[in-house]
């Protein structure tokens, strides 16, 4: 198989796969597709692939720096956990009123494209995941530190990622109908996502604390 060729699959299969587990970006695409169609969700994926493809041209040539930013990492974090609860409460506030726009419904305040670009900014989840697999793949010869072979592994990551996208995105169109008759049921079922989730960082957030108090203890 031509080099070009695996580099490309590796970014595409590994893009696709990685994106489908329930993650924050993926279920905002599908809320925007269920709220306000299909390409306002489609603008929203292309805002948020965006930005994972620069996160990830950046692991590749300044994996130091961003290992080395531990205060920078917990301001996103930080920031993470505020729109996180934020959708949180947008998602419960349209189930008790769906007639009524939430005060503070954060997903209408940006453009789709601007807001996807802004909630993928601030997800730090994908930096590790990105700097773990492009290293294997550097292990394993499948991917090589130079721009060629980069170009061919942006672009598979680019339509792995938008594969996936569009899986959410469609599922929310089906969702969308199917909970016609009772949409406070889906908010309520997204905006629980959105809570645990939110607890989730809390648990990483708390686990790195203990960890960077551990390592001052021992120094």
């Amino acid at each position: 198989m031509p080099r070009f060729l695996k580099v490309f699959l590796a970014g595409l299969i590994v893009s696709f796969l990685g994106s489908l587990p329930l993650g924050t970006t993926n279920v905002a695409a599908m809320q925007l597709s269920i709220d306000r169609g299909l390409l306002p969700a489609f603008y929203f994926s292309l805002g948020s692939l965006t930005v994972e493809l620069i996160y990830v041209r950046l692991s590749l040539f300044a994996v130091d720096w961003l290992t080395r930013r531990q205060k920078f990492m917990r301001y996103l974090n930080a920031i993470t956990l505020l729109i996180l609860l934020l959708l949180t409460y947008e998602s419960f506030q349209s189930a008790l009123h769906p007639t009524q726009a939430s005060p503070i419904a954060i997903s209408q305040v940006l453009p789709p494209f601007l807001f996807g670009m802004f909630l993928c900014s601030v997800s730090t989840a994908q930096i590790p995941f990105w700097l773990g697999w492009s290293t294997v793949l550097m292990e394993k010869k499948i991917l090589y530190p130079n721009g060629g072979t980069y170009f061919e592994y942006l672009l598979g990551i680019g339509l792995g990622t938008f594969l996936a996208n569009g899986i959410f995105i469609y599922t929310g169109q089906i969702a969308g109908k199917g909970f016609q008759n009772d949409p406070s049921l889906l908010h309520w079922v997204i905006g629980s996502f959105y809570l645990g989730t939110a607890i989730w960082q809390v648990w990483r957030m708390m686990r790195a604390s203990r960890l960077r108090q551990r390592m001052k203890e021992g120094v």
